[in-house]
């Protein structure tokens, strides 16, 4: 039929499984460390096992999730690296679209992208930080369709998972900072509507290097414990018991007595 060769194909199960893994481990649903079994998604998700065991492999490709033969499959700790490789690779594909916006933008365009900031502010004084992540990206991808490279974003999207993850943490643990994110936001408009390229790249780069402002306490926080709290899982695992606990900490080049919130990621550690 005519109607159905316009029906858009169905995604893959396997790519399906693997969107919601990276959007629970991405937003800290799966907090760093959390054991990941296949039974459970299977159950969770009611799906069978294949799917679930190639969206775990390409998680594991991406850095998201560790696979250890015959121990189990673990959510991977955030990765300094990584969040910085991710960083350098928006930072230069979104200035080179910011200045392409500059060439397409019309009045349409220029009041999308004003409702937008009009909808951040709305979230801001909601109080919830993590409500901002999606009025935030939209402002992004938009430029991008503005910019007429929207295969563009969508690369971007696949590089910067790393980055979200500490843009999560940031936005979860402290709010305070969205108001400052939002007049970012304004500067890259304002050098977009006067078509002064210059302005709205540098804007853009100022807004995406801000992060670095706050990444490095949430290193502090998270990064340490989550690796450490990995290794001591692992160890038990390999060993049966918590013999080698002391061992751990000597390896991991931390004392014994590390604060157990510097062990503990995600929600629990906010309570």
């Amino acid at each position: 039929m005519a109607g159905d060769a316009l029906e858009a194909p169905q995604p893959r199960l396997a790519d399906q499984v693997f969107d919601r893994l990276i959007e629970d481990i991405v937003t800290g649903a799966l907090p760093a460390g959390t054991p990941v079994s296949e039974l459970d998604l299977c159950d969770r998700l009611k799906v069978s096992r294949t799917p679930v065991r190639e969206a775990l492999i390409k998680l594991a490709e991406i850095g998201l999730v560790r696979i250890m033969p015959q121990r189990g499959t673990f959510v991977a700790p955030i990765s300094p690296a990584a969040f910085r490789n991710a960083q350098f690779i928006r930072e230069h594909l979104e200035c080179a679209l910011v200045a392409e916006a500059v060439r397409y933008i019309d009045s349409t365009s220029l009041r999308e992208l004003t409702d937008l900031i009009e909808r951040q502010e709305e979230v801001a004084h909601s109080g919830v930080g993590t409500d901002f992540f999606a009025p935030d990206e939209a402002f992004h991808r938009t430029i991008a369709r503005i910019a007429r490279r929207e295969e563009v974003w969508y690369l971007i999207r696949q590089t910067k998972v790393h980055f979200d993850r500490v843009r999560h943490l940031t936005l979860r643990e402290d709010a305070n900072h969205i108001p400052l994110l939002i007049e970012q936001h304004r500067e890259v408009l304002t050098g977009i509507a006067e078509c002064n390229e210059a302005r709205a790249v540098a804007a853009m780069r100022r807004h995406l290097r801000e992060i670095f402002r706050r990444a490095e306490s949430i290193f502090e926080r998270h990064v340490v414990g989550e690796d450490i709290g990995y290794r001591k899982v692992r160890r038990r695992m390999r060993s049966g018991s918590a013999s080698d606990d002391a061992s751990m900490s000597a390896d991991a080049g931390t004392p014994d007595d590390v604060p157990t919130d510097r062990l503990t990621t995600g929600p629990a550690a906010q309570r």
